[in-house]
């Protein structure tokens, strides 16, 4: 892995996520929420906010959903976005939920695979 995987995620996310809003809304990295820093939050001219949190998967361990909590509580969101880049083990991963709820809303969860089983690796069983 590279050093600081999140934020070379985060760079990724942010310019694919620029060009296909292509002008109808704004993407800001590093935004304040309450006593830290949203990952991105997308916003439209509606004035609506998405908070997104970006987590890098090494271990099985689902991470973010109580950072990402705090932050939708801070900008008055209940449904807030959480982006894997899951770079587990292919052959051991628990299956993560398409939702998570919470208290205060719901967490829909994203899973970008960035450690794939090679084609030349997979059995074929047909």
């Amino acid at each position: 892995m590279r050093k600081r995987p999140e934020k070379l995620g985060q760079e990724c996310f942010g310019l694919f996520a620029s060009a296909k809003l292509e002008k109808r809304g704004v993407l800001i990295r590093e935004a304040t929420s309450g006593t830290g820093f949203v990952d991105v939050l997308v916003t439209f001219s509606s004035g609506l906010v998405h908070v997104i949190e970006l987590k890098v998967l090494r271990v099985n361990q689902i991470v973010g959903p109580e950072q990402l909590a705090t932050y939708m509580k801070h900008k008055r969101r209940k449904e807030g976005w959480l982006v894997f880049f899951d770079a587990r083990d292919p052959t051991g991963r628990t299956k993560i939920p398409a939702a998570i709820r919470k208290p205060l809303g719901t967490i829909r969860t994203i899973i970008v695979d960035i450690n794939p089983i090679a084609p030349s690796n997979k059995v074929d069983k047909s």
